[in-house]
């Protein structure tokens, strides 16, 4: 068993490494893509129905952003909770100029 570790020792360093690595690089990932979209807090009353209606997105229907809004934030539809912040479908900068051009 001695003589197994110190052949691959290099091997299984490497391949421990590759993993520990890739983890890190998908989180990382994960957390700069949501910077990107909109994040708001869930207020009394607030339904994802009505959050879809509030900021539709031309590109999404209602289903499909409430499908997308359960799925990056781990939450279903019926159990969101005021004070709760969640990430919607929404670029940022798109709000801006839509807010904008409402004025």
């Amino acid at each position: 068993m001695k003589n197994l570790y110190k052949n691959y020792i290099y091997t299984i360093l490497l391949a421990g490494s590759v993993f520990i690595f890739s983890i890190l690089f998908s989180c990382t990932l994960n957390n700069d893509q949501k910077k990107d979209f909109l994040s708001i807090e869930v207020s009394e009353g607030d339904t994802l129905w009505g959050i879809a209606e509030q900021y539709e997105e031309a590109n999404l229907t209602k289903k499909e952003f409430i499908g997308w809004i359960e799925e990056h934030n781990g939450v279903r539809a019926g159990s969101i909770k005021p004070g709760q912040v969640i990430v919607i479908p929404v670029k940022g900068e798109e709000l801006v100029q839509n807010l904008a051009s409402e004025q």
